[in-house]
């Protein structure tokens, strides 16, 4: 659309357009933006949002670089923005919402060109242009979701077409979702989880594998097969229960989630699923850059990822569920 039918479209003259499209800070917010979105309306992109990528500059947030989850996910990111001449600054909040507010207040006052961001962000006004991790859309910017759903249900349906329904959890205070989830897969699949065999733990990464087992141990019974909330928490347990002399997947079926790259290669390969994190890497960097080029976009954009079960070595089917000596 040429710039005369825009100016008549927004009832301004040729000129003020023209400056509002070069850029130029003479022209009213409340004017600019009125012509940009009759631009983007007409499939008309700003000259200035063509620019090369270079000297960009995106926040990468996250609550934790800790867990090889969150630790590669970011690698990832930084390396696809890197690829495209992007520099990225990373943000760690430590799962704290106001330590998150503040810090994104921090990050628009620098002047950052965009956001790609693990945390919540709905509480912070006046974002740049923003791709979001979130199980649910956003209301400001695009966001990412990862189909947790579906793959654990057919993680759950795995264990009990091979014949267990004595199926627990092992999670902690961070991975409530996951617990909700597979609650309601086991429900879908005709199975009550017993809650004594749900465990919930305050720590964090093997350490809850290792308590959730002394915690089964303790009680004299197991259940026949764990789904556990995240690798690390899957190994701890693996490795737990071979020091009781309790073997998986003979004794006992144990599934994580995330496919860290360990997981392959333990002494037991784990069964777990792979939520992508290259994948994921990559649609974020193309969609944030897709915002940035043309940040008027009004509409956010929600994609949902699948994910996928992979099947290694620690499930079988059950023994015989027996006390232990």
């Amino acid at each position: 659309m040429t710039y005369k039918k825009i100016a008549e479209l927004a009832g301004v003259s040729v000129s003020t357009v023209s400056k509002v499209m070069s850029g130029s800070h003479e022209i009213s917010r409340d004017t600019a933006q009125r012509i940009l979105l009759i631009a983007h309306e007409h499939h008309t992109v700003p000259p200035r949002y063509h620019r090369d990528r270079v000297g960009t500059r995106v926040a990468i947030i996250a609550p934790e670089i800790v867990s090889v989850f969150y630790s590669a996910s970011v690698t990832a990111i930084a390396a696809e923005l890197e690829a495209r001449g992007i520099v990225p600054s990373v943000y760690i909040t430590n799962f704290d919402k106001r330590k998150t507010a503040r810090t994104v207040s921090s990050i628009i006052d620098s002047g950052i060109d965009g956001i790609i961001s693990f945390e919540d962000l709905a509480s912070v006004p006046a974002l740049p242009p923003t791709v979001r991790f979130s199980a649910e859309p956003a209301d400001h910017g695009d966001s990412i979701a990862t189909d947790y759903a579906s793959a654990i249900f057919e993680a759950v349906e795995l264990l009990v077409k091979s014949g267990h329904t004595d199926i627990g959890f092992v999670g902690e205070r961070l991975t409530g979702l996951k617990l909700e989830l597979f609650k309601k897969a086991a429900a879908g699949l005709g199975i009550v989880p017993n809650e004594k065999n749900i465990f919930i733990s305050r720590k964090r990464f093997e350490q809850i594998g290792y308590e959730a087992v002394e915690y089964y141990v303790s009680r004299k019974t197991l259940p026949t097969a764990l789904l556990c909330a995240y690798d690390e928490v899957a190994m701890g347990a693996v490795h737990a229960f071979a020091r009781h002399g309790i073997r998986v997947p003979e004794d006992i079926s144990v599934i994580g989630i995330n496919d860290i790259p360990f997981a392959s290669y333990a002494n037991t390969p784990l069964t777990t699923i792979s939520t992508g994190d290259s994948g994921a890497a990559r649609l974020a960097v193309s969609m944030l850059c897709e915002r940035i080029g043309d940040p008027y976009r009004c509409k956010p954009r929600h994609v949902v990822l699948k994910c996928e079960l992979v099947i290694r070595d620690s499930t079988a089917d059950p023994r015989k569920k027996e006390r232990l000596n």
